[in-house]
Protein backbone atom coordinates (compact mmCIF):
# COMPACT_ATOMS: atom_id res chain seq x y z
CA UNK A 1 0.00 0.00 0.00
CA UNK A 2 1.29 3.45 -0.90
CA UNK A 3 0.57 6.69 0.89
CA UNK A 4 0.51 10.00 -0.93
CA UNK A 5 0.87 13.38 0.69
CA UNK A 6 -2.08 15.60 -0.14
CA UNK A 7 -0.50 18.98 -0.96
CA UNK A 8 -3.71 20.77 -1.96
CA UNK A 9 -4.37 21.88 1.60
CA UNK A 10 -1.95 23.56 4.02
CA UNK A 11 -0.94 21.84 7.22
CA UNK A 12 -3.34 22.54 10.07
CA UNK A 13 -0.34 23.15 12.30
CA UNK A 14 0.92 25.99 10.09
CA UNK A 15 -1.67 28.61 11.07
CA UNK A 16 0.14 31.61 9.57
CA UNK A 17 0.33 30.05 6.13
CA UNK A 18 -3.20 28.69 6.46
CA UNK A 19 -4.62 32.21 6.83
CA UNK A 20 -2.25 33.72 4.28
CA UNK A 21 -3.25 31.11 1.70
CA UNK A 22 -6.93 31.58 2.47
CA UNK A 23 -6.96 35.36 2.04
CA UNK A 24 -4.45 35.53 -0.80
CA UNK A 25 -5.77 34.79 -4.26
CA UNK A 26 -3.84 32.47 -6.55
CA UNK A 27 -3.15 35.37 -8.92
CA UNK A 28 -1.17 37.03 -6.10
CA UNK A 29 1.24 34.09 -6.16
CA UNK A 30 1.77 34.04 -9.91
CA UNK A 31 4.37 34.01 -11.26
CA UNK A 32 6.32 31.98 -8.70
CA UNK A 33 9.57 33.70 -7.76
CA UNK A 34 12.91 33.13 -6.07
CA UNK A 35 14.43 36.15 -4.34
CA UNK A 36 18.02 36.18 -3.17
CA UNK A 37 20.81 38.53 -2.24
CA UNK A 38 24.39 38.66 -3.45
CA UNK A 39 27.20 40.84 -2.16
CA UNK A 40 26.39 43.65 -4.62
CA UNK A 41 22.73 43.15 -5.56
CA UNK A 42 19.29 41.72 -4.96
CA UNK A 43 17.97 39.26 -7.53
CA UNK A 44 14.40 38.24 -8.34
CA UNK A 45 13.87 35.26 -10.64
CA UNK A 46 10.32 34.71 -11.90
CA UNK A 47 8.84 31.89 -13.97
CA UNK A 48 7.25 33.45 -17.05
CA UNK A 49 7.20 30.76 -19.75
CA UNK A 50 5.40 31.81 -22.91
CA UNK A 51 5.63 35.55 -22.21
CA UNK A 52 8.01 37.57 -24.37
CA UNK A 53 9.87 40.78 -23.57
CA UNK A 54 7.04 42.99 -24.87
CA UNK A 55 4.46 41.28 -22.65
CA UNK A 56 6.16 42.01 -19.31
CA UNK A 57 6.35 45.41 -17.60
CA UNK A 58 8.69 46.19 -14.71
CA UNK A 59 8.33 49.37 -12.66
CA UNK A 60 10.28 50.60 -9.67
CA UNK A 61 9.05 53.54 -7.60
CA UNK A 62 9.25 54.47 -3.91
CA UNK A 63 11.12 51.26 -3.06
CA UNK A 64 8.37 49.09 -4.64
CA UNK A 65 9.29 46.91 -7.61
CA UNK A 66 6.32 45.66 -9.65
CA UNK A 67 6.31 42.98 -12.33
CA UNK A 68 3.13 42.78 -14.41
CA UNK A 69 1.60 41.64 -17.67
CA UNK A 70 -1.75 41.86 -19.35
CA UNK A 71 -3.29 38.59 -20.47
CA UNK A 72 -1.62 37.36 -23.64
CA UNK A 73 -3.75 35.86 -26.36
CA UNK A 74 -2.19 33.07 -28.32
CA UNK A 75 -2.53 32.96 -32.08
CA UNK A 76 -5.36 30.51 -32.56
CA UNK A 77 -5.29 28.00 -35.31
CA UNK A 78 -8.17 25.92 -36.51
CA UNK A 79 -8.47 22.38 -35.35
CA UNK A 80 -8.10 22.82 -31.57
CA UNK A 81 -9.67 19.96 -29.69
CA UNK A 82 -8.56 21.07 -26.23
CA UNK A 83 -7.16 24.42 -25.08
CA UNK A 84 -5.69 24.42 -21.58
CA UNK A 85 -2.63 26.64 -21.94
CA UNK A 86 -3.24 30.24 -20.99
CA UNK A 87 -1.03 33.25 -20.37
CA UNK A 88 -3.04 35.14 -17.74
CA UNK A 89 -2.60 38.71 -16.57
CA UNK A 90 -0.54 39.04 -13.42
CA UNK A 91 1.00 41.59 -11.11
CA UNK A 92 3.48 41.06 -8.28
CA UNK A 93 5.07 43.74 -6.14
CA UNK A 94 8.08 43.61 -3.85
CA UNK A 95 9.18 46.00 -1.11
CA UNK A 96 12.85 46.78 -1.71
CA UNK A 97 15.34 47.21 1.14
CA UNK A 98 16.71 50.66 1.94
CA UNK A 99 20.07 49.92 0.35
CA UNK A 100 18.54 48.92 -3.02
CA UNK A 101 19.42 51.31 -5.85
CA UNK A 102 16.18 51.97 -7.76
CA UNK A 103 18.15 53.74 -10.49
CA UNK A 104 20.18 50.64 -11.31
CA UNK A 105 17.77 47.84 -12.19
CA UNK A 106 18.29 45.43 -15.08
CA UNK A 107 16.23 42.55 -16.43
CA UNK A 108 16.82 39.63 -18.78
CA UNK A 109 14.91 36.52 -19.75
CA UNK A 110 16.07 33.08 -20.81
CA UNK A 111 14.33 29.70 -20.92
CA UNK A 112 11.14 31.08 -19.35
CA UNK A 113 12.94 32.62 -16.37
CA UNK A 114 12.86 36.41 -15.93
CA UNK A 115 15.86 37.64 -13.93
CA UNK A 116 15.71 41.11 -12.38
CA UNK A 117 18.85 42.46 -10.74
CA UNK A 118 18.70 45.47 -8.41
CA UNK A 119 22.12 46.76 -7.43
CA UNK A 120 22.89 47.85 -3.89
CA UNK A 121 23.90 51.40 -3.03
CA UNK A 122 27.48 51.87 -1.97
CA UNK A 123 27.81 51.84 1.77
CA UNK A 124 28.89 55.22 2.98
CA UNK A 125 31.09 55.33 5.99
CA UNK A 126 30.08 57.98 8.49
CA UNK A 127 32.11 61.15 8.11
CA UNK A 128 34.25 61.81 11.13
CA UNK A 129 34.11 65.35 12.38
CA UNK A 130 37.12 66.65 14.22
CA UNK A 131 36.59 68.45 17.45
CA UNK A 132 38.76 71.56 17.75
CA UNK A 133 39.89 72.44 21.23
CA UNK A 134 40.93 76.03 21.88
Amino acid sequence: MRYYIQRDFPSLFDFDNLFNDFFESSSDRFPPVDVFETENSYVIEAEVPGYNENDIKIYCKNKILTISSDAVEKKREEGFITEEIALPAFSRSFQLPDDANEDDVSASSANGILTITISKKEKKEPKRIEVKIN
